[in-house]
């Protein structure tokens, strides 16, 4: 069984928010996210072997390349997720701020006009969220075109204001049987 040892050591306070945060979004702590984001033994045994061929590395080099290399994956994924946001409003990166806008609106209003199937608990919230928005669109024009796993039904609203339990409800895009 390996040891283990615990050390401390200090980080400023607004990287340790920044971390906690990050840590939330997995379920794990800060501190879970700090030892998986350390070197493994084989990294820093390869580490001391090229120092071998090359005396004066330093490890601040090889860690650069690594938060280089992390900052370019994520740039490139915001930007892959930016463009598929785009296109599901029928926009583009090249599109102006005002076409953007335009497209939003269009498609709230679009959602709006199916007045046989109101979607207000969804629309209030893909109003203000222009993300969700586009989601929520794009699962609209599948469950409208009939698209196996999409769909449009009605359902329960737990927690609605003076409703007995279970009698609210409301209209609701679905994919895979899960509200959107």
């Amino acid at each position: 069984m390996a040891k283990s040892k615990r050390i401390a050591f200090t980080l400023d306070e607004q990287w340790l928010q920044a971390l906690t945060g990050l840590a939330g979004t997995f379920g794990v702590s800060a501190q879970e996210v700090i030892r998986r984001s350390l070197p493994d033994e084989a990294v820093t045994s390869l580490f001391f072997q090229c120092q071998i061929f090359r005396p004066g590395l330093q490890w601040d080099e090889v860690a650069d390349v690594g938060r280089i290399a992390i900052r370019e994956h994520l740039r490139a994924t915001y930007m892959r997720g930016l463009q598929e946001h785009l296109m599901r409003l029928d926009v583009s990166l090249e599109s102006s701020a005002d076409e953007v806008e335009a497209a939003k609106q269009r498609a709230l209003e679009e959602m709006r006009s199916d007045l046989a199937r109101p979607l207000e608990p969804q629309l209030a919230k893909a109003a203000e969220d222009s993300v969700y928005l586009g989601y929520l669109y794009e699962a609209w024009k599948q469950a409208r075109a009939g698209r196996p796993g999409y769909a449009i039904e009605p359902i329960g609203i737990a927690g609605a204001k003076n409703a007995p339990a279970g009698a609210a409800r409301a209209w609701a895009v679905l994919k895979d049987g899960q509200v959107v």
